[in-house]
C-alpha cells in the first residue's frame, strides 16, 4: 500500500522517485550513477537504513529504501546536496540537479511491495532500453537472480519481505513478469483502513519521542556544523573560515539556517562563524528558496 507522505517511520519501507532537474539527466556516465549510489548507500548504512531495490534512469531514479534511525527525508536530502555539489562541480554548472522534493510512498502491504519489486525493475523495459529486467546493467536484478554485480558493494542491502527466501529467482521472475495494469504505477491509495491506521500510531508515537527529545534539549551549534561538515566532506573550521568557495559557503550556509530553525538567535550564530547577523539572515532566506 501506498501513501504519500512528508514523515517517516522506523522499519518501513518507501518508495522512492527522482527525476534531473527539467527532465535533465542526473548521470552522464557511469561512474554517475556509481557515486549516486554510493553516496545513498554509505549514509543509510551509517543510520541503520537500508536499500531494498533500485533502478537508476538516465533522467530518474527509483529506490526502494527501508528507514533506520534517521528519518528518510534527511538522507536523502545530504545524499543528493552531495551529488549536486560533485556532479556540478566536475562539469563547471551550478544549481539544483534534482527536480524538487523527491516523490514519496509509504509501503503498508505486502502484495502492494511485492509488485513494486517488479515496477522498480521493469522501468528499462517500458522505455523500451531492453526486453528484459536483467538486460539493464544499472538495476538491483543481481541480488536477486544471485549473480555477481561486478561494479558496485552495497554495504545496506536488504531483501524486502517475500524476497529473502531460497525461491527468491523465481519470485523475482514472477514480479518482473506481471502486467503493466497490475504495477503500482502512479497510484497513491492502495491497501486497508487498518494498515493505514497502524501507520499513523505508529507515526504518532514517534512524534511525542522527537517532542520528548526536543523538551530535553535543542543540538548544540558544534552538533549542527559537524553533522554538516561531515555530509559535506569539510571540518567545521573550514565552515567557521572566511573562505567564499562554493562547496564551503553553501554547507555554511546550510549550518546557519539549520541553527536558526534549531532556536539560536542571528547574534550567536554570526559570532560562531564569525560574520555579522545580517549575513545569517541572509543566509537563512537563502536556504529556505531552496528547499522551496
Amino acid at each position: 500500500m501506498g501513501y504519500v507522505v512528508r514523515e517517516y517511520v522506523e522499519g518501513y519501507w518507501y518508495h522512492i522517485h527522482t527525476r534531473g532537474q527539467r527532465g535533465e539527466p542526473l548521470f552522464f556516465s557511469p561512474e554517475d550513477r556509481i557515486h549516486y549510489l554510493n553516496l545513498l548507500d554509505d549514509r543509510l548504512a551509517r543510520r541503520g537504513g537500508n536499500i531494498g531495490s533500485f533502478c537508476l534512469m538516465t533522467n530518474h531514479v527509483h529506490l526502494l529504501l527501508r528507514m533506520g534511525e534517521t528519518p528518510l527525508g534527511e538522507i536523502l536530502k545530504a545524499a543528493h546536496s552531495k551529488y549536486a555539489r560533485d556532479f556540478n562541480a566536475a562539469r563547471g554548472t551550478d544549481g539544483h540537479v534534482t527536480q524538487g522534493r523527491p516523490g514519496v510512498k509509504v509501503v503498508l502491504d505486502e502484495d502492494y511491495l511485492w509488485h513494486l519489486v517488479g515496477y522498480i525493475h521493469s522501468n528499462p523495459v517500458k522505455a523500451k532500453i531492453v526486453k528484459e529486467p536483467s538486460n539493464y546493467r544499472w538495476s538491483s536484478w543481481f541480488w536477486f537472480l544471485g549473480e555477481e554485480c561486478n561494479w558496485i558493494e552495497l554495504k545496506s542491502w536488504h531483501y524486502p519481505p517475500q524476497f529473502d527466501g531460497g525461491d527468491r529467482a523465481e519470485v523475482f521472475r514472477r514480479a518482473t513478469g506481471t502486467k503493466k495494469s497490475e504495477w503500482p504505477g502512479e497510484r497513491k491509495y492502495i491497501g486497508t483502513v487498518e494498515q493505514w491506521d497502524e501507520f499513523e500510531c505508529r507515526r504518532q508515537a514517534g512524534r511525542e519521542a522527537q517532542a520528548y527529545r526536543e523538551r530535553r534539549g535543542r543540538r548544540t551549534k558544534k552538533e549542527i556544523a559537524t553533522e554538516v561538515a561531515e555530509e559535506a566532506d569539510l571540518e567545521v573550521e573550514e565552515l567557521q573560515g572566511p573562505s567564499r568557495a562554493r562547496n564551503v559557503s553553501g554547507p555554511r550556509r546550510e549550518a546557519m539556517a539549520l541553527m536558526y530553525e534549531e532556536g539560536y538567535g542571528t547574534s550567536e550564530i554570526a559570532r560562531y562563524f564569525n560574520r555579522t547577523p545580517a549575513s545569517v539572515s541572509q543566509a537563512y532566506k537563502k536556504w529556505k528558496e531552496d528547499e522551496e
